[in-house]
């Protein structure tokens, strides 16, 4: 976990993702396998940079403020997890086909924008949302209904609190580009 007062940029879960999420958990029955190491869903989120120190709020703010991207979709149907002991197993929903041309191309922009203020990007970033770093077991990976995500604004947020007032506070938030429609067909030039 990241400690506080350390700055980031995600996209957070809506609250209805993550009402879908929890139900994917519950009629699995892995709510109760998980227990207290399931993390609050306002904690749920998608990582698009790295941490970064208190002193770099404002490049960050430029960066954010300037990056002109379509939003992304991504489309959550399974549950894995990995992680090298009892107590420290990452629980993660991901997308069985990994990342999409519309995130690859929102971690681009927001990377190339991160430099030109000259921030380091150390880390890439699958897609996925954390629901727990401390599970106590593992589990086979799960396909689970498609729960998908359009990613339509993106956070720089602040690490606050200690375990379980642990959170990201919002520092600020930008809209991202809707995406491209294509053009209208003209079908009675077809006839």
């Amino acid at each position: 976990m990241a400690r506080p007062g350390e700055l980031f940029v995600m996209a957070r879960v809506p609250e209805p993702l993550g009402d879908a999420l929890l139900g994917v958990l519950r009629d699995a029955g892995l709510d109760a396998l998980l227990g207290g190491a399931l993390y609050p869903p306002r904690n749920w989120h998608q990582s698009l940079s790295d941490l970064h120190p208190p002193e770099a709020r404002e490049p960050l703010r430029r960066a954010c403020a300037g990056l002109a991207v379509e939003g992304a979709e991504l489309r959550l149907d399974r549950l894995e997890s990995a992680g090298p002991e009892p107590g420290r197993i990452h629980w993660r929903f991901v997308p069985a086909g990994g990342k999409s041309d519309e995130l690859a191309r929102l971690l681009t922009g927001l990377r190339a924008r991160l430099h030109a203020e000259g921030l380091a990007a150390r880390h890439g970033h699958r897609p996925h949302v954390t629901i727990s770093y401390c599970a106590r077991q593992a589990i086979a990976p799960l396909n689970v209904p498609p729960q998908p995500w359009r990613i339509d604004a993106i956070e720089l947020v602040e690490v606050a609190g200690r375990g379980a007032d642990y959170r990201y506070d919002t520092v600020d938030a930008w809209p991202l580009r809707p995406p491209a429609t294509p053009p209208p067909t003209q079908l009675s030039l077809l006839s």
